[in-house]
């Protein structure tokens, strides 16, 4: 088949290139022959990374807070009034029955991680059909290939996070409202899968923006052929869109209302997110001209696509999709103040259509036999595999740094039930309710500098008799909190540094070989020494064991053991861990030094 009449041709995609008698399946694959073979080699190779990145690839920190979360809706707990949260609910209420159904586990990142696959995979089909609608079968498996390797799409999406669901609602909105004629039908059913879109992620706003402007674009160059739909038309399916898109967030808005919590529902999706001053907000400087440039540019691209497809209602389409991604990642480029890398999950997958006028645009002019005979069966697989390349260079998977997290669960889920606290910076530990409301991520931390939120962690603490704290929350919080939980919480795991339990170094004994120490954090605590033998009298009592130590001050007097000692929750002790007292100093000169 010629590259021309497989990149469309100007007009409507071919079909022409079906081959009867090889099934179903057979169209999600390139023709029999070398390049299905190519093909099925590097889709084999993308899929063995895949694995090895859900086992391996280091857990971001937004993926145990989902986990908390879901974790909480699967205990019957709801989401912003009995634990923080400033996301929208739809995928987390999704994922509770999965929660439920796993248990408490350590390895719970990697089973969740593996129910994002199938969300991959759709977000691949819904490439795939984009492709083909718009250009042509048979260059559509390799554009959901190089889709698919994109390492800005290939490891966020294998994230465990609401980005992964809020790129196939939009994705599936995309693809409704180009494979036929924009009826209100058609525009009722595109405005219930944008309504899912908010229903995730309230950044769909930027994204309805981006194809918005990139609408605006299709329609005037439209116009300017003196074809397209009337402004009536636009008017009565633009109303249809939005009576549609409301229905899926104000169901949730409900549900909410309906069980009191609406008011920290709006604290949690809105009121918490909008910071004055955050990062570029309220910050002029040249990126707010990248969406202008962006925009003048990219009509020009609507124009040379226009000229390139003679049937207008498919320019319009092609336009609009091929545009939209570009308009999305310029309008976050320009305004928005915290850009991340789920940002990218719903428009990557995407840019890989934006070569496709190009590739006809040089085919139609350069006309080179040669290329275009092996473009299917060498260029293409060439640069699909240099990309697998990229992918493997991009991020270090020869070693397991998924075990850190798997390890520190573990710890929790030994030294912890399930009615005790843990303090992690943002659900760390999945499976416990934390003492303090606030996770610690950037838009906390930005209230809590400008006194937006109260900083009362160390009160937290001591309340809720805290057993568990992650030492880096001290490298987040005021000095004040640093200090405190550097002073009541010990490292025990050389394997799990960041994750301490109750208790602290005695330090010094006085003339007369006591040790004088205060209790913050009340619970039943173990005296242990550096030589593993230990006993004396704790507050004028025989030490025989571990003890309910309440707040205040206590004094304990060695009669055996050598060595630092120090007491140490006794759940820890009995599960064979030991106080780390060179990693707590450690910890506590680096506090010092910020302080």
């Amino acid at each position: 088949m010629s590259l021309y009449r497989t990149l469309g041709n100007g007009g409507e995609p071919s079909t022409d290139d079906v081959r009867p008698g090889e099934g179903m399946g057979w169209k999600y694959l390139p023709p029999k022959g070398p390049e299905r073979v190519a093909f099925l080699v590097l889709a084999t190779l993308l899929a063995a990374l895949k694995v090895l990145t859900i086992y391996h690839f280091r857990v971001d920190a937004d993926e145990p807070q989902h986990a908390h979360v879901v974790w909480g809706w699967a205990t019957g707990r709801l989401q912003y009034r009995d634990l923080f949260d400033n996301h929208m609910p739809l995928f987390q209420m999704l994922c509770a029955p999965l929660m439920a159904l796993l248990g408490e586990r350590a390895d719970i990142i990697i089973m969740l991680r593996w129910a994002m696959v199938p969300l991959y995979l759709a977000d691949l089909w819904c490439v795939f059909q984009l492709t083909e609608r718009l250009f042509n079968r048979h260059i559509a498996p390799w554009v959901c290939l190089v889709a698919a390797a994109l390492p800005r799409f290939f490891y966020t999406s294998t994230e465990f996070r609401p980005d992964d669901l809020w790129a196939l609602f939009w994705l599936l909105a995309l693809l409704v409202a180009v494979s036929g004629r924009f009826t209100l039908k058609r525009a009722a059913g595109f405005g219930l899968l944008l309504g899912l879109t908010f229903a995730v992620s309230m950044k769909t706003v930027v994204l309805l923006a981006g194809l918005l402007t990139a609408v605006l674009i299709a329609l005037a160059l439209a116009w300017a052929r003196r074809e397209g739909p009337g402004i009536l038309g636009v008017l009565g399916r633009a109303g249809a869109i939005l009576v549609s898109a409301v229905i899926p967030p104000a169901l949730l808005v409900l549900y909410f209302v309906q069980r009191g919590a609406y008011g920290s529902m709006y604290y949690g999706v809105i009121s918490h997110n909008v910071v004055p001053g955050l990062k570029r907000w309220g910050h002029f400087s040249l990126h707010v001209w990248i969406f202008p440039a962006a925009v003048v540019a990219l009509a020009f691209y609507g124009w040379m696509i226009f000229r390139q497809t003679k049937e207008t209602r498919l320019a319009i389409r092609r336009t609009i999709i091929l545009l939209t991604p570009w308009l999305f990642l310029t309008l976050l480029l320009s305004y928005w103040p915290d850009i991340t890398r789920e940002d990218d999950v719903p428009y990557v997958p995407l840019t890989p259509l934006l070569a496709l006028p190009l590739l006809y645009w040089a085919h139609g002019r350069l006309r080179l036999p040669r290329i275009e005979a092996r473009f299917f069966t060498w260029i293409l697989p060439a640069l699909c595999f240099a990309e697998l390349i990229w992918v493997w260079n991009t991020n270090t998977l020869r070693s397991d740094q998924m075990k850190d997290t798997t390890r520190r669960i573990h710890d929790v889920l030994l030294m912890t039930a399930p009615g005790d606290y843990v303090m992690d910076a943002r659900g760390d530990s999945v499976f416990r309710m934390r003492p303090f409301y606030w996770v610690f991520e950037t838009i906390t931390r930005t209230r809590i500098r400008l006194h937006l939120i109260k900083d009362d962690l160390p009160a937290a603490l001591e309340a809720k008799q805290t057993k568990l704290c992650s030492l880096f929350c001290a490298t987040r919080v005021l000095p004040a909190a640093s200090r405190f939980i550097l002073a009541n919480y010990m490292p025990v795991d050389p394997k799990a540094l960041d994750m301490g339990a109750a208790g602290k170094e005695l330090g010094k004994p006085d003339a007369a070989g006591r040790y004088g120490f205060d209790v913050a954090i009340v619970q039943k605590y173990a005296v242990v020494s550096e030589s593993g033998t230990t006993a004396g009298t704790l507050d004028g009592t025989p030490y025989t064991g571990p003890v309910l130590l309440t707040a205040g001050h206590h004094v304990f007097q060695r009669s055996a053991g050598e060595g630092r000692v120090a007491i140490l929750l006794d759940t820890a002790v009995a599960e064979g861990f030991r106080p780390q007292f060179d990693e707590a100093e450690k910890f506590i000169k680096g506090v010092r030094k910020k302080s």
